[in-house]
């Protein structure tokens, strides 16, 4: 097996190699042209994807419409440091690079803090935890771009390598980041049970069904945008950090929502999601889900006060205005991919086979009962 350290040291060489601006290449030709800036974005609107752009983006965790509902308050020091899009540095009028970077002249490496400052929501999404004590790769001191480095692609120079993550709803960039970029094909050889492990299940099951073990944090269960609590929020209930995630079959090529299910893909592997249940209106029961009933209006419908909008309400609000109002409810798979443990903390066989394994429901992955019996 490669050493970790020489791994580290190798794409710390990449990585410090390639992430100054080039000189003369202004932020706006490099950002808002890249994955981040442009996600979904339509040709016709001077992107490369097949949405209306990363602020514009619908998702049913926040259920916040920008097309219908315009920008909010405070915007701008809201969703604009996160949808790099959108954001402009008010000194320059270009993409702000200290988004990502300590200086305004792109200078310096991004930071673990710098990332987690957008990709906190993976705490709830996930049940991620990015620090040392839960992420091996951490511990070791590599940082997000030791892994995700640096890309040039025919869309930008500012691209960074990615996961096969499903939860994005547009077909954007493949996935082009993989665990043997530093491990071994064989990666087993010096632990017990280690042929098997290479022989068997390194062609089925993917690196991080064993090695994201129990999630440290805890994560979203469910959320429903007809229900509030006192303080106006959806009510919403959490897994308790410990929990363990579900488990399916994924080619790990097709984007969207919902992994293939079942799938006889012979490319297909068993991979880990948090699956999140959520509720909320759209206008018909004919409409696309994204098609909602905004918030503001789904309060509003309330009648009685009592913190809960029926479906009944919804179709009587403003003398029928949604009179065909549909409440639609949708399970979401999030990937579950990173705080990695080492080898002695991942889950073992016992885990996953035997009377007392936990982890993999074997029926719902499409067995009669443990192949190991």
């Amino acid at each position: 097996m490669k050493s970790v350290k020489a791994s580290v040291m190798i794409l710390l060489m990449v990585s410090l190699a390639s992430v100054a601006c080039p000189p003369g290449v202004q932020a706006k030709d490099v950002v808002e042209s890249s994955y981040h800036g442009q996600l979904g974005r339509s040709p016709a609107l001077g992107g490369w994807g097949n949405g209306l752009g990363m602020l514009e983006k619908w998702c049913a965790l926040p259920n916040f419409s920008f097309e219908k509902q315009g920008r909010i308050k405070g915007w701008m020091e809201q969703c604009g440091k996160c949808h790099t899009s959108s954001y402009r540095d008010p000194a320059t009028g270009k993409t702000d690079c200290t988004l990502c970077h300590e200086t305004r002249d792109g200078k310096g490496e991004p930071t673990i803090a710098q990332c987690v400052k957008c990709h906190i929501k993976d705490y709830a999404k996930r049940g991620d935890m990015f620090d040392e004590e839960h992420d091996v790769h951490i511990a070791v001191g590599m940082r997000c771009h030791d892994c995700h480095e640096r890309l040039t692609d025919p869309h930008s120079d500012h691209q960074f390598a990615k996961g096969y993550a499903i939860d994005t709803t547009e077909d954007t960039m493949e996935g082009s980041l993989s665990c043997l970029t530093c491990h071994e094909e064989k990666p087993h050889y010096k632990v017990d049970e280690g042929d098997i492990l290479d022989s068997k299940h390194v062609n089925k099951i993917a690196c991080v069904t064993c090695h994201t073990g129990p999630r440290p944090g805890k994560a979203i269960k469910s959320r429903t945008w007809n229900e509030f609590t006192k303080d106006g929020k959806p009510v919403t209930k959490m897994k308790a950090p410990g929990w363990i995630p579900n488990h399916t079959w994924y080619t790990g090529k097709k984007l969207g929502h919902l992994p293939i299910l079942g799938s006889t893909d012979l490319m297909a592997k068993i991979y880990p999601f948090n699956v999140i249940e959520v509720t909320w209106f759209i206008e018909t029961s004919g409409s696309e889900l994204d098609d909602v009933i905004i918030v503001p209006e789904v309060k509003a419908a309330d009648a009685n006060n009592d913190g809960v909008t029926t479906v009944e309400e919804m179709r009587k609000y403003q003398k029928g205005k949604y009179s065909d109002a549909t409440l639609v409810t949708r399970e979401f798979n999030f990937s579950v991919s990173h705080s990695i443990l080492p080898g002695k903390e991942a889950f073992n066989c016992f885990d996953c086979h035997g009377k007392n394994a936990y982890v993999l429901n074997w029926e719902e992955l499409g067995y009669v009962k443990d192949p190991l019996e």
